[in-house]
C-alpha cells in the first residue's frame, strides 16, 4: 500500500499466512513474507493479499486432485498446520509437543484422502489420534462424531476416556 503500512502479520489470506514486513518495491507497494498452508514461502505484495488476488503459491492451486476446499482436505490441511506452522495459535499443543504428520500423509494429500475414505470418513466427523500423545498416522488415527470426541476427552476425575476408543 503506498502511504501508511497496515500490518498484516499474523494474518491470514485464503492459503497464505503472513509471517513478516520485508519492505516496499519501487513503486512503493508494501512487501510481505507470506506462508502457504503447504509450507512454501513467498514475498506477495499486501495490495494482492487484501485484494484477494493472491490466496496461495501457485502449486496449490494447481492441484491434480481437485479436493482443495473440501471438508476432508480442511482436515488435512489444519493437521499439517498444527503440527508444523509455529504461527498457528494451536501449534503449541500438537507441533509444540512434539506431534507429527506421518510423511506418507504429509507428503500426498491423496494418500491421506484414501486412507480417509477406507477408514469411514464421512462429512462431519472429525479426525482423532487414538493416543493423544501419538502422531498423525493411520495406526493412531480414527473418525468420530464430535460428540463421541467430546466423551472421549479426560474427564473430571482424571482419567482418559478409553471406553470411548473404536476397535480398529
Amino acid at each position: 500500500m503506498k502511504g501508511k503500512l497496515i500490518d498484516l502479520i499474523e494474518q491470514r489470506f485464503g492459503r497464505w499466512t503472513v509471517l513478516k514486513f520485508t519492505g516496499r518495491d519501487k513503486k512503493k507497494n508494501d512487501l510481505w513474507l507470506c506462508r502457504c498452508e503447504c509450507g512454501k514461502e513467498k514475498i506477495v505484495r499486501g495490495s494482492s493479499l487484501r485484494s484477494g488476488n493472491s490466496k496461495g503459491c501457485k502449486s496449490c492451486f494447481a492441484t491434480k486432485h481437485g479436493q482443495w476446499g473440501t471438508s476432508l482436505h480442511n482436515v488435512w490441511t489444519h493437521i499439517v498446520q498444527r503440527c508444523e506452522n509455529s504461527n498457528n495459535k494451536r501449534y503449541k499443543d500438537y507441533g509444540g509437543r512434539g506431534i507429527k504428520v506421518c510423511s506418507e500423509w504429509r507428503k500426498d494429500f491423496v494418500i491421506f484422502m484414501k486412507w480417509a475414505l477406507f477408514h469411514g470418513y464421512k462429512e462431519g466427523l472429525t479426525l482423532d489420534r487414538i493416543n493423544n500423545d501419538g502422531n498423525y498416522e493411520p495406526e493412531n488415527c480414527q473418525f468420530l462424531t464430535r460428540s463421541e470426541n467430546t466423551q472421549k476427552a479426560w474427564h473430571v476425575d482424571g482419567s482418559y476416556g478409553k471406553k470411548y476408543l473404536k476397535a480398529s
